[in-house]
This record gives structure tokens, C-alpha cells and sequence, in this order.
């Protein structure tokens, strides 16, 4: 098996089909405004799984980047904290730009 720095890594996705720096960015303002909305919210990640019927460790890996988060779970997600998706859009195409 080989091992590759960070960079190499980094550098061999994105020939692979990674994510480009850009994207890589925009993930990150995806995934801390996910933690964000919870916080304001004042839901624990445990509180916030119960509403959804999931395990706290399924909504740490979403907010991790662990786990991908398709629009029905967002939207679950949003509805949960009671925050529109097109505010959270909004605020997501803020933090991108």
C-alpha cells in the first residue's frame, strides 16, 4: 500500500475525480454552516438525532464531512431546527462567495 502526504493526496483525488479547490472550499462553508444552524438552534448533536430518528453519531458525521448529506435529510434537517432550506441556501451561497 502507499502512503501519501496530505498534498500528494489532495493532489492525486483531484486527478482522480476529487474535488477541485474550489469545491473543496465550498464544502467546508457547507459544513460549518450545518454545525452552525444546529448551534443557533441550541440542539445538542444527540437532541437534534432524536428528532430525526437518527444516531448522534450519524449527525457528527455529517457535520465531520464523513458522511454525505442528500436534500431529503437537509431538508429534515432545516425542518427539525426550523429554518427554511432556501434560508440555509441563502446563507450557504453567502458564506461561497
Amino acid at each position: 500500500m502507499e502512503y501519501l502526504s496530505n498534498d500528494s493526496y489532495a493532489f492525486r483525488m483531484e486527478r482522480i475525480g476529487g474535488l477541485s479547490a474550489g469545491r473543496q472550499r465550498d464544502r467546508k462553508v457547507f459544513l460549518r454552516l450545518l454545525r452552525r444552524v444546529r448551534v443557533e438552534a441550541r440542539l445538542t448533536q444527540a437532541e437534534l438525532a432524536k428528532m430525526l430518528g437518527v444516531t448522534q453519531a450519524r449527525v457528527s458525521k455529517y457535520e465531520q464531512g464523513e458522511r454525505r448529506i442528500d436534500m431529503l435529510e437537509l431538508k429534515a434537517i432545516c425542518d427539525a431546527i426550523t429554518l427554511p432550506l432556501m434560508e440555509f441556501a441563502k446563507r450557504f451561497e453567502e458564506g461561497c462567495k
